[in-house]
């Protein structure tokens, strides 16, 4: 057909899953190449534009081996991108309120400051300027010493902790080091370079989006279109994907490539080809570059050989594992050591203690035995059909167990306990997803583990989220304060909860006599996860920060040392220290709380040698707080005027609302 000489357009051979396994190939395949430029310390714009042609080669590619070697899963479905279509659109209105959280209020902020530096010298380990010319006692007034970071536990993986972003490696060369996984970091980076500082806080907003469309390709492999659409409805409504999508953590990004490296692993057992076994591999590897977490994946992983060993042979399954080779060798190569060796540091002190009285040869010993029972129970059931029934039914019922002690009595047991607090996770989570949430999911869950004849991708969906579902609502393993300590179950739990609770209304919607109910507990988790989220849809984290800092560095010369007074108390000046450095190269030093005279006395000596003015920025009088008297006089007062969502235990979350006013000194 032809209109004025041109022919339409066909839709017909057009695959909505292939274009979106374009996309998250090439996403791959870039954090791959730009996490590599990075550690190399060659990230500059010529080198990252090749790595995104080259992404987007590797991907076409890809693409076209995917179609001679498996069937295409059909053509374009008008209603399926009109429902991705209006996914896709409220997710953008919903998350591009993006936090501008440069300041260092939290670890959120320490991704778009190292993306910032990561711009200005194209690596993630930087010479600390500021510090160049002091003595080992001067420099130590301005960074915390590891040992004394956390009372009880000096850590050894770095030799101390600068700003709360920067680990600082060489004291004496004043080396310091990006002090988190680089994945997220690149992608700021790679954004900040072509829309500047406000440009990168967009990364987690469009993750989050994507995020929406891999659960509902996901969702449509192991279930079905209708409850992969409602559990990606459920993901954008929830108040977690909301807040994570909108501050600059790691989690959207993780989220992403962890449901990426689902699908492909899913498709793997489905199809038994290498292609989606090796996006799926690789895709992890790319989520653990971003998050360390991802180390939990490993059990799965596990039994994800074992299920292509049992469906498509022992050969399928040796030749998937030579994929672990490449994978594993980029996760290595790109782990940020002394972050990876702190955080084991400090989970072997608190939340992992007991693992230090396992001596290894135990701990190996109890992995082979584990493996030894997974094996003799997985030949029993499929030799014996009544073994395999009460392993279900068995199964099934420990999980409802643990589920209700967990929500409901695990709290009260444990009240008496000096760490009863950790029993209140689960109860929490629920309120900001709706204990109903977790019913359906249990219900889904149990439909999982009792269906016959067995089916191996839902099982494996089941088993990868209680993988991380166990340990991560067994201990806090972040500060116990909320929104932030939902940030752990935002991957991998809560995808894995809305997958299961969808399924599980939709087996009650098929039954004869249950559809009203089902509907109406669908419409009212909707209620719930809306009225939750809804309370913050119009509420921007950190508005108008960038133009503050902007104002700070037009008020202190490009020249000068600027000093931010300690931490302490209600003082929040020091958060702009680290911005004002990544950002714009600034010599601006943050006070430590304990400040000896003499060595000040003797470091701002040295500065006016050099004819360098000095400037302080303090939120309280100095006298309250400088160790003597304060040689400085006002030249300057900035406020700033804006809000946050506070940390606290009080549910829903407080939004907080301020008006800090600042003041610039100078000394002579």
């Amino acid at each position: 057909m032809r209109i004025r000489g041109y022919r339409m357009i066909s839709l017909d051979h057009l695959d909505l899953e292939s274009l979106w396994i374009f996309g998250a190939t090439a996403a791959v395949l870039w954090s791959v190449m730009a996490a590599g430029l990075a550690q190399a310390g060659r990230f500059w714009p010529l080198e990252v534009l090749l790595a995104t042609m080259l992404a987007g080669l590797g991907a076409w590619g890809f693409s076209r081996w995917e179609r001679r070697s498996v069937s295409p899963s059909g053509g374009w479905n008008t209603r399926e991108a009109w429902r991705l279509g209006l996914l896709g659109l409220a997710g953008l209105l919903l998350f591009s309120w993006p936090a501008e959280h440069f300041p260092l209020l939290g670890d959120s902020a320490i991704y778009p400051n190292t993306a910032a530096a990561l711009i200005r010298t194209g690596g993630l380990s930087y010479h600390y300027v500021p510090l160049d010319g002091l003595t080992r006692e001067q420099k130590e007034l301005f960074y915390i010493p590891s040992e004394r970071q956390v009372p009880g536990v000096p850590i050894r993986s770095y030799r101390g902790l600068l700003y709360g972003a920067y680990y600082v490696m060489d004291p004496d060369r004043n080396q310091i080091l990006s002090s988190r996984q680089p994945v997220p970091i690149v992608w700021m980076g790679g954004a900040g370079m072509l829309a500047g500082p406000l440009g990168m806080l967009y990364v987690t907003p469009l993750f989050g989006v994507a995020g929406l469309v891999a659960i509902y390709f996901l969702g449509r492999q192991i279930f079905n279109r209708r409850t992969a659409a409602l559990a990606a409805l459920w993901l954008l409504l929830s108040f977690p994907q909301l807040h994570f999508s909108r501050a600059p953590y790691a989690e959207a990004v993780g989220q992403f490539f962890v449901l990426v490296g689902l699908y492909g692993l899913i498709r793997a057992l489905q199809t038994g080809w290498i292609g989606y076994s090796a996006l799926g591999m690789m895709a992890w590897a790319v989520a653990f570059a971003a998050r360390i977490e991802v180390l939990l994946a490993i059990p799965a992983l596990g039994l994800f050989l074992a299920f292509m060993a049992f469906r498509h042979g022992l050969s399928v399954a040796l030749r998937d594992s030579l994929l672990l080779i490449p994978s594993v060798g980029f996760a290595i190569g790109t782990l940020n050591g002394p972050y990876a060796g702190a955080t084991a540091e400090l989970m072997l002190a608190y939340q992992a203690r007991f693992l230090r009285r396992l001596d290894g040869w135990r701990l190996a010993g109890g992995v082979v035995a584990g493996l030894l029972l997974i094996g003799v129970v997985w030949m029993a059931m499929r030799r014996w059909e009544r073994i395999a029934r009460g392993f279900q039914y068995s199964f099934a019922v420990l999980l409802l167990l643990a589920m209700g002690y967990a929500l409901f009595l695990r709290s009260w047991v444990e009240r008496r306990s000096p760490e009863g607090f950790h029993a209140e996770l689960m109860p929490m989570a629920a309120l900001y997803l709706s204990p109903l949430l977790f019913g359906l999911a249990g219900l889904g869950a149990v439909q999982v583990a009792l269906q016959r004849p067995l089916h191996l991708e839902r099982w494996w969906l089941l088993l990868f989220g209680l993988s991380f579902g166990m340990i991560l609502f067994w201990k806090y393993t972040t500060a116990r304060v909320y929104p932030v300590a939902l940030r752990r179950l935002m991957p991998e739990v809560l995808p894995t909860l809305v997958l299961l609770a969808a399924w599980g209304l939709r087996w009650m919607e098929a039954k004869v006599g249950w559809r009203r109910l089902s509907r109406g507990l669908g419409y009212l988790v909707c209620l719930w996860l809306a009225g939750i989220s809804g309370l913050y849809w119009m509420e921007q984290e950190g508005r108008g920060t960038w133009d503050f800092i902007q104002r700070l560095e037009r008020q202190i010369p490009v020249d000068a040392v600027v000093l931010f007074e300690p931490l302490q108390g209600d003082a929040v000046v020091g958060w702009f220290a680290a911005p004002l450095w990544s950002f714009g190269g600034r010599d601006a030093l943050l006070l430590n709380q304990k400040i000896d005279r003499r060595l000040l006395e003797e470091a701002l000596g040295r500065w006016r040698g050099q004819g360098r003015p000095i400037y302080v920025l303090a939120q309280h009088d100095p006298e309250a707080w400088w160790p003597g008297p304060f040689p400085g006089h006002p030249v300057g007062e900035l406020r700033w005027r804006s809000s946050l969502i506070g940390q606290s235990l009080r549910f829903p979350s407080v939004i907080w609302r301020f008006d800090f006013r600042f003041k610039i000194y100078r000394i002579d």
